[in-house]
């Protein structure tokens, strides 16, 4: 029988700490305090279940950059519900899915002209991890099986994605699940960038037939703290 909880605070509370599984959260200290309980939303600000309002500073984990319930995204969100909900990529297509693929080729750089969905950052480099091994093999370039990422880099939660990482705080327990990389130093590691240009290609020569891509945070490395370099160093 499926138990429904009352909208109360504390009972939610509390069911929330029976089970519920929360991502990148110390469950000691949450344990320790009461958890918010977000019941609704409008702009930027989210409400909780005592009415209570909050900022919403980091737009829901930076995918709710117009603000909630903004009225354009709602309407399109229930005129689609009103065709289909969802359907497969897989030996099917629609239109919404083929018109945001001809925007997006015509804002990317040139020689970029398809378009991969993917769910998350985490699965969108396992993916393009992916393509870019099996095209060196389909190439015939057997010997290309190396990735190179910069150090302190964070690509993401998956096993590929976090062997190009390189944060011990989020990575090191899964290190025997991992594939090797070589990892190149962070820019601001160098007062001279030219220095660090030429340690980093001095590196890559070292591995280049075994190389298949470098995977990068392009100018900056968010989650090893704001670690920023220039467009001529990611050049």
């Amino acid at each position: 029988m499926t138990q429904h909880y009352p909208m109360d605070t504390k009972a939610l509370q509390q069911a929330d700490l029976r089970h519920v599984w929360h991502p990148f959260t110390q469950f000691r200290e949450w344990r320790e305090r009461d958890p918010l309980m977000i019941e609704s939303a409008s702009g930027a600000e989210l409400f909780d279940t005592d009415g209570k309002a909050y900022l919403d500073a980091i737009g829901s984990l930076w995918v709710g950059v117009h603000g909630h319930r903004h009225p354009a995204v709602d309407k399109a969100v229930r005129d689609q519900l009103g065709q289909v909900a969802h359907s497969t990529f897989l030996g099917l297509s629609h239109r919404p899915g083929v018109e945001l693929a001809s925007k997006l080729v015509e804002i990317a750089p040139s020689g970029l002209n398809r378009v991969f969905y993917s769910d998350s950052g985490s699965t969108a480099v396992e993916v393009a991890l992916k393509m870019a091994f099996q095209a060196q093999q389909q190439l015939g370039q057997f010997q290309r099986t190396r990735f190179a990422s910069l150090r302190e880099a964070y690509h993401g939660d998956t096993v590929g994605s976090v062997s190009v990482g390189g944060i011990d705080l989020f990575h090191g327990v899964y290190k025997p699940l991992l594939f090797e990389s070589t990892n190149l130093d962070c820019p601001d590691h160098y007062e001279n960038e030219n220095e660090l240009v030429s340690l980093a290609c001095a590196k890559l020569d070292e591995v280049g037939e075994e190389l298949v891509a470098i995977v990068v945070e392009p100018l900056v490395q968010g989650a090893a703290g704001m670690r920023m370099h220039s467009p001529s160093f990611l050049e």
